[in-house]
């Protein structure tokens, strides 16, 4: 009925009409075969849709989910078998268009037809056919009363079918007839081109041989046989996008997911951040190295990834909260001795990339530690005993502190923690969120001349009592420190003092 509540946009109406042609010719013969234009006359203008066809039976036409295109699904950009009616109706509707179309041995034009029910006169779409002419070696379609700006609207419509011949279409990476990879051209996208929800950039998505959203890099991805249950076929969000591309790395070679991988490489250390999170490249990246390891495992296509990219590290996500504490360790170290290393996720493992914590334990960087000897207990008193004086009640206590052995940790103090049961606060209003298990301090602290750096290192652990090291509380904690620590200079030479005397007594 001409009252059906839906309402297209002229892109859209267009879109459909242009559809036709498409899955007619094939997305290999359409840049060829289809042609299209626009003659000016006293009505506004005539916009003419033709291609070298065989044709079709205009039954097709008239019932609403009548298609060939059903029979090979994943093959035409059409499905739906409404279309040309949709499209239709609107035209006439809500823009004024009058269609006519040709082909085979008959001809048509959309029209109303008045309609009794129940008494009531309704209008109703309908098509005015003449049938019995001589065949057509094309089928023609035109559009009356259609402007200039309508015309210019139709090329731009033309540019969201994928073609080869496409203007947007660039230098060809990989394509069969599932699926393709192209770089972008230096053409500029038509100003109404779909664009993705939240994903902007130069790239095209084609999905169904229609573009259908924009992409963060400069390509043209084309996954034809994947489908989306939208039948508005509308711009897509970032979620569709990564669905469509995991399916589409089982329809590409080993070389183009390794190109594609290579693109992405700014997702290359991105987890997801909850359990279900349908906007990671977590689950995209992983497939794409997995093919790369397994489908080509003696091939030069993995090695010659390695060689491009050589200072990847693995950084896993910890499970645990030990593994939480050597993944801190072991980052402080690659800072040090790893500057130039890009971390990546867990998937790079498969093509032989290291963690950074493998790193770390090869290189003796974690803190190994043991129980203080009676000589560094002495020492340990004398931090303790100036704590105590100069930062009188700012900790509540003074746990047991190990010796960090070797020199190359990345750390001159650790403390290890777990969670405070119960609300207890120091006497400068500080909550004490932690409870010691150790702390730890490094061996080469414990030096004649080291007084102030082991006091300072000591103190600073001392206040992990309150926070971690990102906390708020920690940082205003240690500032209060260093403030109580500057107003008892006096103090702080004296236990120096006494700290250089204890070395010179044992000489």
């Amino acid at each position: 009925m001409m009252s059906y509540p839906v309402k297209w946009t002229k892109q859209q109406v267009l879109r459909d009409i242009v559809q036709n042609f498409y899955d007619d010719a094939g997305f290999h013969g359409f840049g060829k075969k289809f042609r299209k234009e626009y003659a000016p006359d006293a009505r506004g203008g005539k916009l003419t849709l033709s291609i070298s066809s065989k044709g079709f039976n205009y039954e097709w036409l008239l019932h609403m989910g009548a298609s060939t295109k059903q029979e090979e699904p994943g093959k035409f950009a059409g499905f739906f078998g409404e279309g040309f009616k949709m499209a239709s109706l609107c035209a006439m509707r809500d823009y004024n268009w009058t269609i006519k179309m040709r082909s085979r041995d008959w001809a048509l034009e959309v029209c109303v037809l008045n309609t009794e029910i129940d008494g009531k006169i309704l209008k109703q779409l309908a098509y005015n056919i003449e049938d019995g002419l001589n065949d057509s070696p094309e089928t023609v379609l035109t559009i009356e009363h259609a402007s200039k700006e309508d015309a210019a609207l139709l090329d731009d419509i033309v540019a969201t079918f994928y073609f080869p011949e496409n203007p947007l279409i660039g230098k060809r990476i990989f394509e069969n007839e599932d699926s393709a990879i192209y770089e972008r051209s230096e053409a500029l996208k038509p100003k109404h081109f779909p664009s993705s929800y939240t994903v902007g950039g130069d790239g095209i998505i084609f999905i169904g041989f229609q573009a259908r959203g924009s992409f963060v890099r400069s390509l043209v991805l084309c996954n034809h046989r994947f489908r989306t249950p939208d039948r508005e076929r509308n711009d897509i969000y970032l979620g569709t996008i990564l669905e469509m591309m995991i399916d589409l790395v089982d329809l590409i070679d080993v070389k183009a997911s390794c190109y594609l991988l290579e693109q992405l490489d700014k997702y290359w250390y991105d987890y997801p951040d909850k359990k279900e999170n349908v906007d990671s490249w977590y689950s995209l990246i992983r497939k794409l190295i997995r093919k790369i390891a397994f489908y080509e495992r003696h091939s030069s296509v993995r090695d010659d990834f390695v060689k491009r990219n050589p200072n990847l590290v693995v950084c896993e996500r910890p499970t645990n909260m030990s593994m939480r504490n050597k993944k801190t360790q072991a980052l402080a170290w690659k800072k040090l001795h790893l500057p130039d290393s890009r971390l990546v996720q867990d998937s790079f493992g498969l093509l032989g990339y290291k963690t950074i914590v493998d790193l770390c334990e090869e290189a003796g960087g974690f803190n190994k530690t043991r129980t203080a000897d009676n000589k560094e207990r002495e020492l340990i008193k004398i931090l303790e005993a100036a704590a105590k004086e100069i930062l009188h009640g700012f900790f509540i206590n003074y746990p047991v502190c190990l010796i960090i052995e070797n020199e190359s940790s990345v750390y001159n103090g650790t403390a290890n923690i777990f969670k405070n049961k119960q609300k207890t606060y120091n006497n400068h209003g500080y909550q004490v969120r932690y409870t010691y298990m150790h702390i730890e301090i490094k061996k080469t602290l414990l030096t004649k001349h080291s007084f102030t750096k082991a006091f300072s290192t000591y103190c600073h652990e001392l206040c992990h009592c309150f926070g971690g090291d990102a906390s708020v509380a920690f940082s205003r904690a240690l500032t209060d420190v260093i403030e109580l620590t500057m107003a008892n200079r006096e103090r702080l030479q004296r236990f120096n003092n006494l700290w250089i005397e204890w070395f010179e007594a044992q000489n």
